[in-house]
């Protein structure tokens, strides 16, 4: 499933944030569809990578207009996955955030699930097979120190369910602080896509 949020506001004109909850998790097939658009994705690696941003600032993530934009917002705010960011006192330029600090798709357990999930897996491959074909395709008029930083390893092993969990709890923990570091944008600093994929065999 980021960086930060430029603001020239002061302090004496922010409220309190609300505080937000842990986790969302994400079980209504509609739901789950709804997350699979190339830009709600986007909007939501950047949200719950910790950004704050104004619908302006996702739209040029995107490519969309900001009209677009705030319509793509719209939704996922109706489905209670992103809010507005209370803390700002100006209503005019009120940044998005994300309504909780990590998004979980849970139940597989209907067809309708299994199905909605599925295009959300599509859609979220697709896109970071874009972005490495991108990487590939232009590696070569990067600066010196950025060339040869991708990474792709893949292999099989045989493991217990126990140690399957013991897995995904050490890559989670190795990946954490480097993905909580890059939530400001700082110099000498580019966009990177991190991936965890951990996936039992159905044989």
């Amino acid at each position: 499933m980021a960086r930060t949020a430029a603001s020239g506001r002061t302090p004496s004109s922010r409220r309190p944030a609300r505080r937000r909850r842990s986790q969302i998790t994400l079980e209504d097939p509609r739901a789950i569809r709804a997350l699979s658009h190339p830009a709600r994705l986007t909007v939501i690696d950047e949200l719950y990578g910790g950004r704050v941003a104004t619908s302006t600032e996702l739209a040029e993530l995107t490519g969309l207009s900001p009209s677009a934009m705030s319509y793509h917002l719209r939704a996922l705010a109706d489905l209670g996955i992103v809010e507005r960011d209370e803390s700002a006192a100006d209503g005019r330029s009120r940044p998005w955030r994300a309504a909780a600090r990590a998004l979980n798709v849970s139940s597989l357990a209907t067809r309708a699930q299994q199905a909605a999930v599925t295009l959300l897996s599509g859609a979220l491959l697709d896109a970071q097979r874009a972005e490495l074909d991108a990487y590939v395709a232009g590696e070569s008029t990067l600066p010196a120190e950025w060339r040869g930083k991708v990474g792709l390893d893949t292999g099989t092993a045989y493991l217990t369910a126990a140690e399957t969990e013991q897995l995904l709890t050490a890559l989670h923990a190795a990946a954490e602080p480097f993905q909580r570091l890059g939530r400001r944008r700082r110099e000498g600093t580019r966009r990177v896509r991190t991936s965890l994929l951990v996936v039992p065999i159905v044989d």
